[in-house]
């Protein structure tokens, strides 16, 4: 693994959880921890899910894809391609997490 590419991957599926994916996502960019990657996969909402992803569109840890409905297996398949962390997590697009996560979960990993 190169020095350069990030220690955490945090991924996101989502569909139609428009209502809750920009909590999600702004979880994940306002970590303590910066060493990390988000991938937001988009498994073709037909709600406002679209609009509010593109919002993120241009952060520099940021990867977006927008498919049509494969479904979650396929959705975290690709998640898993497109990593090119050490460690991987997923985030469910309705949840969030506390902005110490990825330091509190890198330490114990790195440790241990």
């Amino acid at each position: 693994m190169s020095k350069l590419n990030p220690l955490i991957t945090v991924y996101i599926t989502n569909f139609n959880y428009g209502q809750f994916i920009k909590k999600a996502i702004n979880s994940v960019l306002n970590q303590t921890f910066k060493n990390f990657e988000l991938i937001i996969i988009d498994d073709g909402s037909k709600d406002k899910s679209t609009k509010i992803i593109k919002q993120f569109q241009y952060k520099k840890n940021v990867k977006i894809v927008f498919q049509n409905n494969k479904g979650l297996i396929v959705s975290n398949n690709l998640a898993l391609r497109l990593s090119k962390a050490k460690y991987i997590m997923r985030l469910d697009s309705d949840d969030w997490l506390d902005p110490h996560a990825l330091e509190i979960m890198s330490n114990i990993l790195e440790r241990n």
